[in-house]
C-alpha cells in the first residue's frame, strides 16, 4: 500500500540583528554622511587664490606708515625714489636728480636746488611723475578689480627678515594711464605682477610690476618694483602747506 506524498514547506528563517549591531550600522551611516557633507562644504567654502590675494591686499592696506623705495627701469633709463608714507602723505627724493617730492591726497609738489621753494607739477613740467609714485596699495587694489586674472601661489621667501608668501599674477592690461605716461599711441600688451606678503601680518613687503608695452612700432619692457619696510623716518619740517596751489594726478 502506497503512502500519500507529504508536501513540505520551506521553513521561514527570521533574520534578527542584535540591537548593538543596528546601532553600529546607523552610526557608521550617519558618520560617513556627515563627513561627506563637511568635505563638500569645505570644498565649496575654500577661497580661491584670487580671493586669498584680495584678502591679503586689504589687510596690507591697513598699514599707513612705512618707508618706500620705488625702482623703475626701461630702455636706456632707470629711476629710484626713496622716501616714506604716512597716512595720505608721501615724501622722498629721486636719486641723482636732486629732486624732493611731497604729495598729499594725490596732490604733488617738487623742489630742487634751482627753483625757489616748492612748485606744483605743472609749473615744474613734471606732470607725468605721479604715474611712478602711485600708492602701491591703491595700485594693487585697482589692478585686482580687473577680470580674468590668473593667480599662482609661489614658494615662501624672506624679505626684510620676514617670511613671506609669494604670488604671481597675470592681469589683463588696465587703463594705460594707470601705469604709464604714454599717450594713445601706446598699448600695454602684457602685465605681470609679483607680490610678497608677510605670513605673520600680511604686510606687503614687495610688489614687482612688469609690463610689455608697444609704443608706435617699438616694443619695450618696463620693470617697476615697490619695496616697503615698516620703519620710516619723520617728514622734514619744510614740507609745503596744503593750502598752496595744487595739481592733482
Amino acid at each position: 500500500m502506497r503512502q500519500a506524498a507529504v508536501e513540505t514547506k520551506p521553513e521561514k528563517k527570521n533574520i534578527f540583528l542584535p540591537p548593538l549591531l543596528l546601532i553600529t550600522l546607523a552610526v557608521m551611516l550617519l558618520t560617513s554622511g556627515t563627513i561627506f557633507m563637511l568635505r563638500r562644504a569645505e570644498k565649496e567654502a575654500a577661497p580661491t587664490l584670487l580671493e586669498q590675494v584680495s584678502e591679503k591686499a586689504a589687510a596690507a592696506a591697513v598699514f599707513k606708515h612705512y618707508a618706500l623705495v620705488i625702482e623703475e627701469s626701461g630702455p636706456g633709463y632707470s629711476l629710484r625714489f626713496s622716501g616714506q608714507v604716512h597716512e595720505d602723505r608721501m615724501y622722498g627724493k629721486i636719486d641723482g636728480y636732486d629732486l624732493e617730492i611731497f604729495a598729499e591726497e594725490e596732490r604733488f609738489f617738487v623742489k630742487n636746488a634751482v627753483a625757489a621753494g616748492w612748485q606744483d607739477l605743472k609749473t615744474a613740467k613734471l606732470e607725468t611723475l605721479p604715474v611712478l609714485l602711485r600708492d602701491p596699495h591703491y595700485l594693487l587694489s585697482t589692478l585686482l578689480a580687473e577680470k580674468d586674472i590668473v593667480v599662482e601661489a609661489g614658494s615662501n621667501r624672506t624679505v626684510n627678515n620676514a617670511a613671506c608668501q609669494t604670488y604671481f599674477l597675470e592681469i589683463p592690461p588696465p587703463a594705460l594711464q594707470l601705469l604709464t605716461h604714454f599717450g594713445s599711441e601706446a598699448v600695454i600688451d602684457k602685465l605681470q605682477v609679483y607680490l610678497w606678503f608677510a605670513e605673520e601680518d600680511a604686510f606687503l613687503h614687495r610688489m614687482a610690476v612688469m609690463m610689455n608695452v608697444t609704443v608706435g612700432e617699438q616694443s619695450i619692457h618696463i620693470n617697476r618694483t615697490y619695496n616697503l619696510t615698516c620703519d620710516a623716518p619723520d617728514f622734514p619740517e619744510d614740507i609745503p602747506k596744503t593750502d598752496t596751489k595744487t595739481m592733482p594726478i
